[in-house]
């Protein structure tokens, strides 16, 4: 509960005034037993602010480690003040000739140092997941690609049979480095996804996350540096190192140098994606438990994580009029080598 003292309580009286019980606006938590739509300050680094409209913001003088930098952008972009005391700045999007002319009763409370609130972003980490299912032969072939790498690598086993079981303990035993969980039943791809998935986003240090199923080769030495110059948190979100003439290409574009595809759908034996982005998509349905599927689906189909996270999700790239971007010729499988191909013709719109 908020301090009943004189700070607070005009703040509350204040708010209520303006009829904010049921509108969205961010402010501190503490709101929340009166205001239950306030967007609190903590949350504020895992959305994209960009995708709300606010129309008031309570600013906390005194919380300068839940202000974001991209929050502080925002203030001083599109908000100006209509009320304060010592200790809350309420800022108004728009703001009438009325509302500016009572905000100078409070203009000595009113004025905020900016600069004092910034901090240093320290720089996002990213993390490598990769699904394992009886195939411990290419997993070591892979990891022995990563095994300098700096980014913490996660394995997920999805629970393959015992007679993989010494093969893969002697993997743990040669790569230490690298964090392992093993499902103690198959489960199916999809599991083992959201389990690595959900891993890594319980870390707010994680921007990125590579995701890699275990027969992939890495082909070229610059991959990582490749893929980082071409994603975007925003306008490319998902970026994947491999393609496969199956998929449509609907432009071909150079961004920062780089020959790439874009795609409203791509195989998802790898692809780099935005924290943001997979928790807008995740967790991926599971269509069935086990594998293979008892009923065989469809000729060549799988789980559809694929199709789940780049197309068919309501907040997927297509569905955001976006696209998966493929820098094809990056790695390949090895049971799929055609994933790395580079047509010079593109394909029919």
């Amino acid at each position: 509960m908020y301090p009943r003292n004189k700070y607070w309580l005009p703040l509350i009286k204040f708010l209520k005034e303006k009829g904010l019980e049921d509108k969205t606006f961010i402010g501190p938590e503490v709101l929340l037993y009166d205001f239950p739509m306030v967007f609190p300050y903590q949350i504020l680094k895992d959305i994209r602010l960009n995708e709300y409209d606010f129309e008031y913001i309570v600013f906390h003088k005194k919380l300068p480690e839940d202000l974001t930098n991209d929050y502080l952008d925002l203030i001083q972009t599109d908000y100006k003040p209509v009320w304060g005391n010592h200790l809350f700045v309420v800022l108004k999007k728009n703001r009438t000739k009325k509302e500016k002319l009572k905000a100078l009763k409070y203009v000595l409370y009113t004025n905020i140092n900016f600069k004092k609130y910034y901090k240093f972003d320290k720089p996002k980490r990213t993390g490598i997941l990769i699904t394992t299912y009886n195939r411990p032969e290419a997993l070591i072939k892979l990891l022995s690609q990563l095994k300098d790498r700096p980014e913490e690598v996660l394995i997920v086993n999805d629970g393959s049979h015992e007679r993989f079981s010494r093969q893969y303990e002697q993997i743990k035993i040669k790569y230490p480095q690298f964090t392992y969980i093993d499902n103690p039943k198959n489960m199916g791809l999809v599991f083992s996804m959201n389990t690595g998935f959900s891993y890594f986003l319980s870390d707010p240090d994680i921007e990125w996350i590579h995701y890699f199923q275990d027969d992939v080769t890495i082909t070229d030495k610059q991959f990582f540096e490749k893929i980082g110059q071409v994603a975007d948190k925003d306008e490319r979100p998902v970026v994947s190192g491999v393609y496969t003439d199956k998929h449509r290409i609907f432009e071909q574009v150079r961004i920062n140098g780089i020959d790439v595809y874009m795609l409203r759908s791509s195989p998802s034996v790898h692809f780099m994606a935005h924290r943001l982005y997979l928790t807008d998509n995740m967790p991926v349905p599971n269509p069935y438990v086990g594998a293979p599927k008892s009923d065989r689906g469809k000729p060549g189909q799988g789980s559809d994580e694929d199709w789940w996270l780049f197309s068919w999700s309501p907040k997927s790239v297509a569905k955001l009029g976006k696209y998966v971007v493929s820098v094809p010729g990056l790695a390949q499988t090895e049971l799929n080598p055609e994933f790395s191909t580079w047509d010079t013709k593109k394909s029919d719109l």
